[in-house]
This record gives C-alpha cells, sequence and structure tokens, in this order.
C-alpha cells in the first residue's frame, strides 16, 4: 500500500472519529435538553393539577366556617379558622414542593378533619391509626385530602348514624399503605368522586406511573374503603 493511501486511510479514520465524536456529543446534549423539557413539562402539569386542589379544598372549608357562624358557634367558628390558618400556612409553605415528609401531611389531615366535625358535630366519628416508620415516608402535598374529603361527603348523606370514618397509615421499607374505611348512606346521592379524586390520580400517574395503587370500593355493612398503596424511595426532582 503506497504512502498516500495510508495517508488518506489515517486522515478518513480521523475524520469517521471525529464525526463520531461530535454526533454522539450532539445526541447527548440533546437528549439532556429533552430529559430538562420533559421534566419542566411534567412540573407545570403537576402544578396545574395541584392549583385546582386549592380552590376546591377552601370552598368547602370555608362553607364549613360560615355553617358554624350562621349556628351562632362562635367558639368553634375561631377554632375552625385558626386550623384554617394552619392549613393554609402549609400550602405557603410547600407550593413549590411536591413531596413532603408524611407526618406533615398528617397535620393537613387532622386539620381539615378538626374543622369538619365541628361542623358534623356527632355524626362524624374519626379514628387515625399510624405505624411504622412514618418520618422515612415522603407523599405528593395535599394528596390525602381529596381522599378524606371524598369519604366526608359520603357520609354526609347519613340521616342518623354516625359516619364513621377510620384512616390508617402505615409504612415499611418498601411501601406506604392507606386505608380510608367510612359509613355510607344506603341512598347515597354524592355521585361520583369529583374533580379531587379525579385529579389525586392523575398526580399519582404523572410522579409514579405504574408504581402505585388506588381503589375505591363499596364494601359490606354500607361501608366503603379506599386503599392507596406508594413506593418508598421516590424522589421527585
Amino acid at each position: 500500500m503506497s504512502p498516500l493511501h495510508i495517508d488518506f486511510l489515517i486522515y478518513l479514520s480521523v475524520f469517521c472519529t471525529g464525526y463520531a465524536i461530535t454526533y454522539y456529543t450532539r445526541a447527548k446534549q440533546h437528549a439532556i435538553k429533552n430529559e430538562l423539557l420533559a421534566k419542566q413539562l411534567l412540573e407545570i402539569e403537576l402544578q396545574s393539577l395541584r392549583s385546582q386542589l386549592n380552590p376546591h379544598f377552601l370552598f368547602n372549608t370555608l362553607n364549613t366556617v360560615a355553617s358554624l357562624i350562621r349556628l351562632d358557634e362562635k367558639s368553634k367558628a375561631v377554632k375552625a379558622l385558626s386550623e384554617l390558618s394552619q392549613m393554609l400556612r402549609k400550602v405557603l409553605e410547600n407550593q413549590n414542593n411536591q413531596l413532603i415528609p408524611l407526618p406533615q401531611e398528617i397535620e393537613f389531615i387532622e386539620s381539615y378533619l378538626t374543622i369538619q366535625k365541628m361542623r358534623f358535630e356527632n355524626k362524624l366519628l374519626t379514628t387515625v391509626n399510624l405505624s411504622g416508620n412514618l418520618h422515612d415516608c415522603q407523599i405528593p402535598f395535599m394528596l390525602l385530602q381529596p381522599l378524606v374529603e371524598n369519604a366526608v361527603q359520603h357520609g354526609s348523606q347519613l340521616e342518623s348514624n354516625q359516619n364513621k370514618l377510620t384512616l390508617k397509615i402505615a409504612c415499611d421499607d418498601k411501601q406506604l399503605s392507606v386505608t380510608l374505611v367510612n359509613k355510607i348512606s344506603k341512598t347515597d346521592e354524592h355521585q361520583g368522586f369529583g374533580i379531587g379524586i379525579t385529579n389525586c390520580r392523575q398526580r399519582l400517574d404523572k410522579i409514579y406511573q405504574q408504581r402505585y395503587t388506588l381503589s375505591l370500593n363499596e364494601i359490606e355493612n354500607d361501608y366503603f374503603e379506599t386503599r392507596l398503596t406508594l413506593p418508598i424511595g421516590v424522589h421527585y426532582d
């Protein structure tokens, strides 16, 4: 092989190597750009879904406070407003956080239930059971609120019986389990699950894809059960 041919082959190999490196670099940069764009779009979608939850939750909670005022239950109304202020403070503190420590979400739910028990008085009887290392678990902020709200609304149709609402939350090394059981009326007119449950499913789809379960079913003795399981260790960046 002549020196000219050798020089040509060397030039060709250098050119091909350089082209391959350039193509790989551009492809990698394009992939990174697409990944960043996808995360930005996901963030926008999640913020949009959560922003739809807030007015829904505020509307129902403020109606509760208004009902207490109309009934001249001033001390309860003040207590309800105090609980509401704590909830709004948590909303402001976590407006940029998709995932928060589970104990903070539980505090949020307990404030909500305190307000609802003031509204429904003896009709709403709540029990909250917690187990496992809850401090190691994270959960999407305000995820449980529409589930609990749905259970409360089911019970609001009851005429005389108490709405016995039981919330069980357990966390182990692999998953977070939430079980919510509430009484329902035989002539329950609360149709569907509302925008809150729909958005709840959409948020779960965005964050966990297919790695979660959420079921809502009527069970025996006029009770309704909501079950939610989430994987532990999911990080939203």
